[in-house]
Parts: C-alpha cells; structure tokens; sequence
C-alpha cells in the first residue's frame, strides 16, 4: 500500500513538471480578467442583489399579503355544552391534541401606479448596477494593458541595458588601447558600465513587479506558470474614427450615463410613488380559519365563541388612509430633491463625457506623432551608429565619434520604447473614454508560437 501511494505521488509530480507553460496573448490575458477579477464579481452580485429586489416589487403587486399559520398542542377535554355542562368542574381533566390553521391574504386594487412606480424603480435599479458591471469590466481591461504594456516595456529596457552592457564589455579593451581616447571618456566608459548594472537590477525588479501585477489583475494565481506570447513592446494596430463618431458612441456607450439616466428615471418613479401615498388604499382581504380539538365539544351555539373547534371564512372590501400628511409631504419633497439632483447633473454629465472624449482623443493624437517622430529618429540613429562603426572599422581614431553615435542610439531606443507605451495605452484610455469601443489590436508580428 506504502509503494502504490508513492508510485501515486511520483506519478502526478512528472506530470505536474511536464505540464506545458501557457503562452498568454493580450486577449487571453483580457478574458481571464473578465472571469476572475474581484470586482466584476461583486458587481455581478450587486446586480443579482437588484434583480432580487425587482422580483420582490413585481411580487408586492398580486397577493402582497398571503400568509398561512398553524398551531397544535395539547387543550383539557371539555364534553358538553352551556345546557349540560361536565360534572367534573374540578378543573384537572385530560389533555387532547389541539390544531388551529389560519390562512389569510390582501390583494391590493388602488392605487394601481403605486406598484407600477416601485417595479419601475426596482427595473432602473437593476439598470444602475449593469452599469456599475460595464464599468467595472471596461476600468479591468484598461487596467490589464496598463500591466501588459508595462510588462513589455520592461522587457525591452531589460533587453537593451543588457545590450549595452555587452557592447561596452566588448568594446573595453579596444578603448583601453586607443592612444586618441582621452582620460576622461575612460572613466566615462567604466562609469557607465557601472550606472547600466544598476539600471539592469532596477529593470529586473519592475519587471518582476509587472509580471506580479499583471497576474494579480488578470485573476490568475502567482503559481501559476504565465508567460506572453509577445516577444516585444509593438504598437498596436489601431482603427480610430473622427472625433465626431467617437463623442456619439460615448454618448450611448458610457457607463456612468447609462447609469444617471437610469438613476433618474428610477427616482422620478420613487418620487410619484411618494406622492401615492397620499390617495387611500382599496383593498380586498379575507381569509380561511379552521380549528380542532377531538376532546372537546363542538359548540354550535351562535352565541358561543368556541376558538378550538372553528371553520369560517370571508372576504371583505377595505380601505385605508394615512392621515400623516405633514410626514407624507416630507417624504415627497425628499424624493423630489434626489430627483431634481440627478437632473441637475445631466447637463454637466454629457459636457463631462464629451470633454473626456475630446482629452483622450487629443492625447492619442500627441502620442501618434510623438511615436512617428521617435520611428524616424530610431531610423537616423541607427544609420549614424552604423555609418559610424563603419568609420571606426577605417579609421580607428574615429573613437569619439562612434562613442557619441553609441549614445544617442541607446538613448533614442529607449525613447523609442516610451513612445510606444504611451502610445499603446493613449489608445487604450480612449476605449475606456468611449465607454469600451474595440478601437484597437495586439500586433501580429510581435506574437511567437506556442
């Protein structure tokens, strides 16, 4: 039994070491959030929550009083009625089983928009918390590509100071030898191999963090094996319309609207439910009560009220009026006041949206001739290094020149990464802006196979 347990035990660590690490792409990285972040599951139970109470309001509008109580035990026996009472009035008699069932119900007739007002309320309130769901999925996947992004833009810094670094390492013993190199960019030389290894550990650490970060806002465990299928920070293929389409799709798109409109319809119902409350209450009511008691007489006598054997029933027309208008009236100006709230933020809600729309958009301009302007000056820097290595390679006095040729290229790399980062999430905010419009995607070619 001893060795089967091992065998078991050995059996599922090979297989849990040759469980393939899984390459994540952007889109995957997106899903799994949408599945397992925290706060799109609360805000899915806040939606459950609100569905629950629009349940309760279109269930308060047909029998909203429908009750059924029963009650046994144990009564003293008592045979016979007032003509012939018991001969026994000692009072200490047998004790019989008891049971008393009562069923009883109200179905309200007026007034009838006094419920319609409430499930109208309870239907916006469900539509208060989709909308809380919508932004809180759109805030997490802007949240996943600020990590995602980030992450790659890392790697690359990493990738480059390490470049760097090798290129300095190789090329310390020829600027070591060089009669025409100064002392000073000696020094300068071994100053920089010492800045670049404390830019590599401080990359390394961001990296780290970013990878821990990404997995945190992705809904995935910090044991899990994560590793992205992309081999480097590429911008992404965007497809933007004009600004003029975009505020439009903001306008029907945006979360936070389509939560003040529902808000405010929602309101306005309560308040017409408040001012109900004024008209008096018509309603039908009745109910069934049947009692039994097997040791005791059964009175037939009109006049004799009997509570242990029993069987009637009515139904009756009633009416009800609150006479507390003074109460009343303050819960009226009360909802009048939350829905004159949200109405006085309408306005101010769609200049906000159209402002943010307009500020997302001019960022994602900025950032668009900003990455044009780094790609070119990616292009020149590169041709002057090789030019000046070139040079170098005829004529080694040339030192200074490919010295300062190796700096701006280093040094316009790493613009050329930051330019693409901002460019990459300037999209990004402009589909959060635009209340999760699908304006762009991950770049193929930077994608490796499985």
């Amino acid at each position: 039994m001893i060795f089967s347990f091992l065998f078991c035990l050995i059996a599922a660590n090979l297989a849990h070491a040759q469980e393939p690490t899984v390459h994540y792409t952007l889109r995957q990285f997106i899903d799994s959030a949408l599945e397992h972040n925290g706060d799109i599951a609360a805000a899915h139970w806040k939606v459950a929550a609100a569905n629950a109470q629009l349940r309760k309001a279109q269930s308060g509008r047909f029998l909203s009083r429908l009750r059924l109580k029963s009650e046994s035990g144990l009564v003293p026996e008592a045979k016979g009625d007032i003509f012939n009472p018991p001969n026994d009035t000692s009072g200490v008699r047998p004790l019989g089983p008891f049971n008393r069932t009562e069923l009883e119900f109200v179905q309200p007739l007026y007034p009838i928009s006094y419920g319609q007002q409430l499930k109208k309320a309870a239907e916006n309130g469900v539509g208060v918390e989709r909308a809380d769901l919508a932004e809180a999925r759109i805030a997490a996947i802007y949240e996943v590509k600020k990590y995602y992004y980030g992450f790659l833009f890392a790697q690359d810094l990493l990738s480059l100071v390490q470049r760097l670094t090798s290129e300095l390492l190789e090329r310390q013993d020829e600027l070591a030898d060089a009669d025409a190199l100064p002392m000073s960019s000696r020094y300068k030389l071994d100053l920089a191999l010492i800045s670049l290894e404390g830019q590599e550990r401080e990359v390394t650490s961001e990296l780290q963090l970013a990878q821990r970060a990404l997995a945190w806002r992705s809904g995935l465990s910090e044991t899990t094996p994560v590793k992205i299928r992309a081999q480097w920070l590429a911008p992404v293929q965007a497809a933007v319309p004009s600004l003029e389409e975009l505020l439009q799709s903001a306008a029907a798109m945006r979360p936070d609207w389509q939560k003040l409109q529902a808000g405010i319809v929602a309101r306005k119902a309560l308040r017409d439910a408040a001012r109900s409350a004024y008209k008096p209450q018509i309603f039908i009511g009745g109910g069934v009560r049947y009692a039994i008691a097997p040791g005791r007489t059964d009175q037939h006598n009109p006049f004799v009220k009997d509570e242990f054997n029993v069987f009637n029933g009515a139904i009756f027309l009633g009416v009800r009026q609150s006479l507390e208008f003074h109460l009343m009236a303050a819960d009226v100006d009360k909802a009048q006041a939350e829905y004159r709230e949200l109405r006085a933020m309408k306005d101010g809600a769609l200049q906000g949206i159209s402002l943010d729309v307009r500020r997302a958009y001019a960022n994602y301009q900025r950032r668009s001739g900003d990455l044009e302007s780094a790609r070119k000056s990616r292009q020149l820097a590169r041709q002057w290094l090789k030019e000046a290595q070139e040079e170098y390679e005829f004529d080694p006095g040339e030192i200074k020149e490919l010295i300062t040729a190796f700096e701006s290229w280093a040094q316009i790399e790493q613009n050329y990464y930051q330019a693409i980062y901002d460019f990459n999430l300037s999209v990004a905010d402009l589909e959060r802006k635009t209340g999760g419009m699908e304006l762009s995607k991950e770049d193929a070619d930077a994608l490796q196979t499985d």
